[in-house]
């Protein structure tokens, strides 16, 4: 992960080099963000489906502009990741249905370093972009957390997740890709844009049903950057 993010800081600085127009602005962004897993057809008809878990992604972040309509950002973040299952069923009492059920939650505390390319248009003090590139992702650790649902909402029990021991891969390479807009003011840029990330390494595979999963999400988030030269 920090070669990763030197990698990143370095090819920075390189193509800052050899542009003497651009301009590099850092700042910090945060938003919220919606992840699940895909699981195949099989995977699914085995287990419940997999809904959204909710959690907040957070990021210092880099960007260099080449002009007025391109820039590159490289990021160094921290998403709380996860996906949870619902298990909902009614029981019938009489002429009233009761409904009884559980949510199982799982978190997972993710250190990423994305670098995105991003196209802009607009005025001088409001643009809009496109962006799109890269990331690297690493699962610190993990949390499942079971609650009742229905009429009350209980919660059962909270445990940490031993990734090594269920051999899931910490490790992530995936792509982001999302739309904003900016505000360019005489004290730096404020910037509003949402992002959806997609996950091409298998986060677990199953040896018995050889099924994997691979994480999804969408963010939105909003930042600000101050301007270094």
């Amino acid at each position: 992960m920090k070669n990763v993010l030197l990698l990143a800081v370095l090819f920075l600085a390189l193509i800052s080099g050899t542009h003497a127009q651009s301009t590099l602005h850092v700042g910090v962004r945060s938003g919220l963000q919606m992840s699940t897993i895909k699981q195949s057809d099989l995977l699914s008809e085995l287990t419940p489906k997999a809904d959204y878990n909710y959690g907040n992604t957070t990021a210092a972040f880099a960007e260099l502009d080449f002009g007025s309509n391109f820039s590159v950002q490289a990021e160094l973040g921290y998403a709380a990741r996860g996906f949870r299952y619902d298990l909902q069923e009614d029981v019938k009492i009489g002429d009233f249905e009761i409904p009884l059920g559980g949510r199982a939650d799982f978190r997972f505390n993710t250190l990423e370093v994305p670098v995105l390319f991003k196209a802009k248009s607009g005025q001088d003090a409001v643009r809009f972009y496109a962006q799109v590139g890269p990331y690297v992702a690493y699962n610190l650790n993990s949390k499942l957390t079971a609650r009742t649902t229905g009429i009350i909402n209980i919660k059962l029990f909270e445990t940490n997740i031993d990734l090594d021991a269920i051999n899931y891969n910490r490790m992530e390479v995936g792509a982001l890709a999302g739309a904003g807009m900016e505000i360019n003011t005489s004290f730096g840029r404020i910037f509003l844009d949402g992002r959806y990330q997609y996950g091409f390494t298998a986060n677990a595979d199953i040896p018995v049903v050889q099924e994997t999963f691979r994480s999804r999400g969408i963010s939105i988030q909003a930042g600000f950057g101050i301007p270094l030269n």
